[in-house]
């Protein structure tokens, strides 16, 4: 009973088997690498809409939240040394992250002042005018 390999095809089933998994684990990269360069793309287009300052200010921003979100409670978990400062530190960084979150999105957020929609229902009726004349 063993099996004869001289009458075997050099290039069996299983051979065509891994030669389909890589193809399809290069076209399933190739597809997500795309959707990332289209995800980038239109992420670009999208900062572009609003002006550049309002657009720079959003880093210095998230900047200046991430080391105040840091630092006050830490420093506060330094200074005392009773029990109760770390109940103290998560209430301030709680107090502080709702704070910083409310003015994000006053700015920044869906119904902001600087928001992505506002800008683009701007361009929208702005070309609408120049279509008119």
């Amino acid at each position: 009973m063993t099996r004869d390999l001289s009458q075997e095809e050099p290039f069996s089933s299983q051979t065509t088997i891994q030669h389909s998994t890589k193809k399809t684990s290069t076209s399933s990269l190739q597809g997500s690498i795309q959707y990332l360069l289209k995800r980038r793309r239109q992420n670009i287009i999208n900062s572009m809409v609003r002006p550049l300052y309002q657009e720079a200010l959003k880093s210095p921003f998230i900047v200046f939240t991430l080391l105040l979100d840091t630092l006050i409670p830490l420093e506060i978990m330094r200074v005392l040394s009773s029990p109760l400062d770390i109940a103290l530190a998560l209430l301030t960084l709680g107090f502080f992250i709702y704070v910083e979150i409310r003015i994000y999105n006053f700015y920044w957020g869906k119904k902001g002042r600087w928001s992505l929609e506002k800008y683009k229902n701007v361009l929208k009726q702005s070309n609408k005018q120049k279509e008119k004349l």
